[in-house]
């Protein structure tokens, strides 16, 4: 079994989720290693929680397991509940030579996994594999940042100063977040706005179709000028340039990762976080962040406080590949 191969120390899992692939591919980013992408897409089996699936690759579509061979890498990230059984198997395939990084609670079983990065509202208990991070890791930086600027110049460039970039989600598996929380939102952020300025607006794959539509109703009312972009366009999806153009940027409470990717920006992050909409982790990560200075609620803001809203961009990639680093690749 050929385990020195430099070009093989790292894999990143990779499954459908676009919030898991970020986190993965941000701290594979933080590393600045070379590593290899495993990309896959999980059958009817994955319903089945992790006690009984064990340590497994059959939860995955059949014609992507042929990837999984040896050479077996040093390092395996995956993030999400699903990506536990897969990180396992290499490493058992390994004669545990390969060590399994786990981002996000797995459930069980969680013991023979290398190390696993909760966030601080999971509330999960202390165990000796687990590390806890404040913010969701994520690929943003300056160099991302500043190539989204000059990709998106002749688009964004033209609209008017402060300009809001507007991230709406949508339903989560407790609430529905319907058109009447669009008009609300609208409302504020109209009277943040006051006529001057302009708002960059786009969507998620969780907005229902009655959100969308009364969106482009919203927009129809603004007297300030507009960029709309929803996940149902063909078009690019212009969400890395509204964080680059923007002076503000409001997000739906319901996103975790949403908000974690403003916080590596630096950009004053306001959160729309009606009770109906968030779950009691969400309101405790929502207030962590106000604690830091790095957040406010939306209801409570006014643009004549935009001057002074600074704060220290946070990203947990780098901390979570410093932690890899010293541990596993520095000895």
């Amino acid at each position: 079994m050929n385990i020195n191969n430099k070009d093989n120390i790292i894999w990143l899992l990779l499954d459908d989720r676009a919030g898991n692939c970020s986190q993965v591919l941000g701290i594979g980013k933080a590393l600045k290693i070379k590593y290899i992408i495993k990309k896959f897409r999980y059958n009817k089996l994955s319903k089945f929680p992790n006690i009984i699936l064990q340590n497994t690759i059959k939860h995955i579509n059949e014609n992507d397991r042929a990837q999984f061979i040896a050479p077996w890498p040093k390092i395996i990230i995956g993030c999400g509940r699903k990506s536990a059984p897969i990180g396992l198997w290499i490493k058992e395939q390994s004669n545990n030579y390969s060590k399994y990084i786990q981002i996000m609670w797995p459930s069980y079983p969680y013991k023979n996994i290398d190390m696993i990065f909760t966030p601080l509202h999971d509330n999960i208990r202390k165990k000796n594999n687990l590390k806890r991070i404040e913010t969701s890791p994520n690929t943003i930086d300056t160099k991302l940042l500043s190539e989204s600027h000059i990709k998106w110049k002749n688009k964004l460039l033209p609209l008017k100063k402060p300009r809001i970039a507007l991230i709406i989600g949508g339903n989560t598996k407790k609430y529905e977040f319907d058109p009447i929380h669009i008009k609300l939102l609208f409302k504020k952020i109209s009277t943040i706005l006051n006529d001057s300025g302009s708002i960059m607006i786009t969507t998620s794959r969780r907005t229902s179709i009655d959100c969308i539509n009364e969106i482009k109703k919203e927009i129809k009312k603004l007297k300030v000028k507009s960029y709309f972009w929803n996940t149902n366009d063909k078009t690019p999806n212009p969400y890395f340039g509204y964080l680059a153009y923007s002076d503000l940027v409001v997000v739906t409470g319901d996103s975790v990762s949403i908000c974690s990717e403003v916080c590596a920006t630096g950009k004053p992050l306001l959160i729309y976080a009606p009770k109906n909409i968030t779950i009691e982790k969400h309101d405790f990560f929502h207030k962590m962040l106000i604690e830091k200075g790095i957040a406010k609620y939306l209801e409570n803001f006014n643009i004549k406080d935009l001057k002074n809203f600074n704060y220290k961009p946070i990203n947990e990639s780098y901390n979570v590949a410093s932690i890899i680093k010293n541990k596993y690749l520095l000895q």
